[in-house]
Order: C-alpha cells, then sequence, then structure tokens
C-alpha cells in the first residue's frame, strides 16, 4: 500500500469478474498471488475496497468468508483472502490523464 501511494496510486481496485479475468490474461494465468486493494478491518463487517467501497458479491464470483484483519489477493480469475502480513507482490493502479 505504500508503495503504491508514493507512485501516487493505489492498490488495485478492480470492477468486475471480467476485469478480473482481463488482469488474468495480462498476468499470462498467474499462478501467484498479488495483494489488490481489498480487505476485513479488524473491527470491521465484511470486506471493503481501499478506497472505503464495499465489495458487492453481485459483481463477483467470490466465497471469501468475513475473517477480521484478512486481506485480498489476486491469483487467477478470482479473489483469494490471506493474512495481511504475508509477503506477496502487488498490483498498483492509477487514473489515467489526458494529454
Amino acid at each position: 500500500r505504500q508503495d503504491c501511494r508514493s507512485r501516487g496510486s493505489t492498490l488495485l481496485v478492480p470492477w468486475d469478474q471480467d476485469e478480473l479475468e482481463f488482469l488474468n490474461d495480462s498476468l499470462q494465468k498467474a499462478t501467484r498471488h498479488f495483494w489488490i486493494g481489498l480487505s476485513v478491518p479488524v473491527a470491521g463487517m465484511g470486506w471493503a475496497w481501499e478506497n472505503g467501497s464495499e465489495l458487492d458479491l453481485h459483481r463477483f464470483q467470490l466465497a471469501l468468508g468475513n475473517r477480521p484483519g484478512a486481506c485480498g489477493t489476486l491469483k487467477g480469475n478470482g479473489i483469494s483472502p490471506q493474512p495481511c502480513d504475508t509477503r506477496l507482490q502487488w498490483i498498483c493502479q492509477k487514473e489515467s490523464a489526458e494529454i
């Protein structure tokens, strides 16, 4: 998260299942986990994106549970929960700019 912020970006917040599949294809069918901007806050009631919005389960084909302190990772066409202190690579996103 801090690395993304230092680059003027945020951890990835995918829009829907189609975007997850596009990312998977772009990563050449990733077999590794990558951090994205999804977590269950320790005091929270469910999954939330880094931008503060709640996870819309209708947009994604997911069964994550609600373990407080868990973070979301991208692997293959889906999102998997992992302990937030697991050492993994991450994906940042940045708003496009008009030229």
